[in-house]
């Protein structure tokens, strides 16, 4: 029988704590987060972010260099696209973003999801996600697939994170970056949302707020893996170099909000999945029919 994917983990390396880190060669940082740096990059900003010396970029230095991406996403075996006009500008702009440091480490991923200027795209991102999708468990499940759909892509492990902007310009991510983008769009979707980071296996993926018997481990979030197409709250797939994931992780709250009720449905699902997979013997017709259709619902490989 085919089997899933293995699944992806990278590094969730910070920045060590103890405040803002100098900024050394601006276009040198630029050239590391974003690639595609125009000459107006030095204009944009001069000096760190929120620092005496900081220059406010315009809507005419943003928005230039537009570009047109559909990202594709499955809601229970129906296709969709989400339409993304996307900036060069933008993309420059927040790649001489050095992130400040913090003892809190809650603090320093929120940078990657409170970015204001990052923020006036991203809400448009959300509010097509929900003129895509009517019902709002829906509008969920696909903000969820689409991220899972971009491609996963990794880095050495001292590379710094992007922000979720970079992940939409360049369409691809590791898994704090994808992770990252996924839980500003279930916040700007309502929900309650945190990252949960698994230091021993370098891992992150995002927590979705949900009724206690469909959490993980004691976290009060659902699980919910970025890397690639999975089924919500399976937590039973085995990652490049580790295994699976056995450690109990740090939760940093992005957001309270709603609870999704409906993933009930993506628990039943996870719980046939991984039944199906865990047979030794060849499956029958119909066996094999369900385990097909498990994977078109989720947009996984079969």
């Amino acid at each position: 029988m085919p089997g899933e994917r293995t699944r992806a983990r990278s590094r969730t390396q910070r920045i060590p704590p103890g405040g803002v880190i100098a900024v050394l060669v601006i276009i040198g940082i630029a050239v590391v987060w974003g690639g595609e740096i125009s000459s107006s990059v030095g204009a944009l900003v001069a000096g760190l972010p929120g620092t005496p010396g900081s220059l406010q970029a315009t809507a005419e230095d943003l928005e230039t260099g537009q570009k047109t991406i559909n990202y594709p996403y499955v809601v229970r075996g129906k296709p969709g696209m989400i339409r993304f006009d996307a900036y060069r500008g933008v993309n420059d702009y927040l790649s001489t973003k050095y992130p400040a440091s913090y003892d809190d480490e809650r603090e320093y991923w929120l940078q990657f999801v409170d970015e204001s200027i990052q923020g006036r795209y991203l809400k448009d991102l959300a509010r097509s996600i929900r003129a895509a999708e009517e019902k709002p468990d829906d509008q969920v499940r696909a903000a969820i697939s689409m991220v899972q759909q971009i491609p996963y892509i990794d880095y050495p492990f001292d590379t710094l994170a992007k922000y979720p902007y970079h992940v939409l310009y360049h369409q691809n991510g590791d898994c704090d970056e994808k992770s990252l983008l996924l839980a500003y769009l279930l916040r700007e979707l309502g929900y309650g949302v945190a990252v949960l980071r698994f230091e021993q296996e370098q891992h992150m993926v995002v927590g979705i707020r949900a009724p206690a018997r469909y959490c993980y481990g004691k976290t009060g979030y659902a699980f919910i893996e970025t890397t690639v197409p999975a089924i919500p709250t399976d937590a039973g797939g085995d990652y490049a170099g580790a295994g699976r994931l056995r450690s109990a992780p740090e939760v940093f709250v992005v957001a309270d909000g709603d609870s999704f009720e409906g993933i009930w449905r993506e628990h039943t699902d996870a719980a046939e999945w991984n039944r199906i997979r865990g047979m030794d013997s060849a499956l029958d017709q119909y066996t094999y029919g369900r385990y097909r259709n498990l994977a078109q619902w989720y947009g996984m490989p079969y």
